[in-house]
């Protein structure tokens, strides 16, 4: 079994990490209790050490009615470690846990301005996530809403690439001024 979680310890990751209030950190901890009841049944843990200090986290949950598909509930990294490659290893720790048990899955991450800004920037875009949803100023002022979408494959398909229709016919001359000013 698994040994008893330091709360305090994941909590002031979580106030270094200067993205979260203290609902979140609220909500966090009540996770991180299910999660030690029933280590992977709700809850995915991964965290990432320097040592013996929590350096960041993540807790993954499996969306319920979907095979494959992965909310990521809380990305956290105490800022002290923000200029080193702990969050692009943390990510990769996720994928390569999702494809230990499954053939492919799909990752969901929704966050806020602040929480995407605390990772680094284009930290989940060199992590391979798509930006799927943006909705400006939903949590207020200067403080977006943003989705990011990934799919992961232990076996990775070989996609086509399906042209669009009439692309061949259509050169950047061809395109009114407008549209060819925005490329």
């Amino acid at each position: 079994m698994f040994s008893p979680l330091d709360f305090k310890e994941y909590e002031q990751v979580a106030i270094n990490s200067g993205a979260f209030k203290g609902v979140e950190i609220d909500l966090m901890l009540e996770i991180l209790k299910d999660w030690q009841q029933a280590p992977g049944k709700s809850y995915t843990l991964l965290e990432l050490r320097d040592g013996k200090t929590l350096v960041a986290f993540a807790i993954i949950h499996k969306v319920a009615g979907r095979n494959f598909t992965f909310d990521i509930r809380f990305v956290v990294l105490d800022s002290d470690y923000r200029s080193t490659n702990a969050i692009q290893h943390l990510f990769e720790m996720i994928d390569q846990e999702l494809l230990k048990k499954m053939p492919f899955a799909v990752i969901r991450f929704e966050l806020s301005s602040d929480k995407r800004d605390s990772l680094g920037e284009n930290t989940l875009e060199n992590s391979g996530y798509c930006q799927i949803g943006h909705i400006a100023e939903f949590f207020g002022a200067n403080d977006d809403f943003f989705f990011y979408i990934k799919a992961i494959f232990r076996n990775p398909p070989n996609f086509i690439k399906i042209p669009k229709p009439f692309e061949d016919e259509l050169s950047p001359e061809s395109l009114p001024e407008e549209t060819n000013n925005q490329q």
